[in-house]
């Protein structure tokens, strides 16, 4: 054994064969745990092991002796990445690691059972991580959506393993990769559903208690991410507020994370967080300052304040859909507080065009408004039922509804 790696090297190396004899022997034993501490990503640990075989030449000579083809492959692989990590761009490093993550693909597709997940999940982690990084130092969006190919690819195997009870399956491993590719698809140029359609068949078990408490809240939280940006409010609330009860409190951080996009979901549903919790978990004051002009039906002063912090709020996804799907509630609550000036008298009921027309006008700040496009607004409110009546186009009076209340809760509309 040695005389071949010394026929390739100047000096042999003892941590590459170190390696390779440990990694042939928990492959032989199916020990999962034993090659995860071998193949490892973080990167205090990585930039040591480059040092120590910065002098071998072709990893090959070590690994030809692993019984199994694929797993050598993998073995020669990533023993090569870590060599050459120090001397590495970011997206060259980048693309290494898809490579790497496409040949332990391959490793899965022949492997048997759930053993090799202890492997994969830091594996998948470094390379979700690597795309960030890279995009960072290229702006290229191509490296998201290659790493989204390795794991869609991964994915797919995982899932097919549909021949044994779940906690014997390889789909023990679905829901962390699913929530790795949901969390990409969405920096990804292209449509996120293109990539993250497998990861929906995950929500099936996504309360499942067979898997940890980790990956159901991860997953949760990226697919609740997922339908916000597809504008499905009401799946992203309940996705989000799954993985924001279920984040133990010591992770305060990632709460808090969470709570920025139920926040979102949660306003547009007129469902408004006390300003008790956003001062437990310190959310920032521009949160309150929504609430505040919301409950109010403020326009200009809701879209102003969103402008004022267009960075922030975009660089959280969440600018386009605070922008336009929060106008029509806003209109529904000024009318409510029109009606309300007005309680007692029949114009609480009876509330006369002139009356919607100015108040819509202050709201926005648009004094140029007229009947034309404050019926238009009527009309939408209306259809859509945030708010229950008749509007009398000739007799210029939006009459409101006596039998029901005329302006159901937010969240009960449809």
């Amino acid at each position: 054994r040695g005389k071949i790696a010394k026929s390739m090297d100047v000096e042999y190396n003892n941590v590459a064969n170190a390696i390779v004899n440990s990694a042939q022997e928990g492959f032989m034993f199916n020990d999962g745990s034993a090659l995860a501490k071998l193949f490892v990503f973080d990167e205090q640990t990585l930039s040591m092991l480059s040092a120590k075989l910065s002098n071998i030449v072709d990893f090959d000579a070590y690994t030809v002796l692993i019984s199994d083809v694929v797993f050598s492959q993998f073995t020669s692989t990533y023993l090569s990445y870590v060599r050459d990590i120090r001397s590495m761009q970011e997206d060259e490093r980048h693309k290494r690691l898809c490579r790497l993550a496409e040949v332990f693909s391959a490793l899965m597709v022949t492997s048997q059972g759930p053993w090799l997940i202890p492997v994969m999940r830091p594996l998948a982690l470094a390379l979700s991580s690597s795309a960030q990084m890279a995009f960072n130092a290229t702006q290229d969006s191509a490296m998201f959506a290659q790493a989204a190919s390795v794991l869609l690819r991964l994915l797919i195997d995982l899932l097919s393993d549909s021949s044994t009870p779940l906690e014997e399956s390889k789909r023990m491993g679905s829901m962390f990769v699913a929530g790795l590719l949901l969390r990409i698809s969405l920096r990804t140029s292209a449509a996120p559903g293109a990539y993250a359609s497998k990861a929906l068949e995950v929500k099936s078990f996504s309360s499942s208690n067979t898997f940890s408490q980790r990956d159901r809240v991860s997953y949760n939280y990226w697919l609740g991410r997922y339908y916000l940006t597809c504008y499905y409010v009401d799946k992203a609330r309940t996705h989000l507020e799954y993985a924001f009860v279920n984040c133990p409190a010591w992770h305060y951080h990632n709460k808090r994370a969470i709570l920025r996009h139920l926040f979102v979901a949660s306003l547009i549903r007129g469902l408004l967080p006390t300003e008790q919790v956003l001062e437990q978990y310190e959310m920032e004051p521009v949160y309150s300052q929504l609430i505040l002009h919301f409950s109010k039906g403020n326009i200009a002063g809701f879209q102003r304040t969103l402008v004022d912090n267009v960075d922030f709020f975009r660089s959280q996804g969440n600018y386009l859909i605070l922008m336009e799907r929060t106008e029509i509630p806003m209109y529904r609550n000024l009318l409510r507080r029109v009606s309300l000036i007005n309680a007692g008298s029949e114009r609480s009921r009876m509330i006369p065009y002139s009356d919607i027309l100015t108040a819509f006008r202050v709201s926005t700040q648009n004094y140029d408004m007229d009947d034309v496009e404050m019926e238009s607004v009527l009309a939408s409110l209306l259809s859509q039922k945030f708010v229950l009546g008749y509007a009398f186009h000739h007799q210029r009076i939006l009459n409101l509804s006596k039998k029901l209340s005329p302006f159901p809760s937010i969240a009960s509309v449809n």
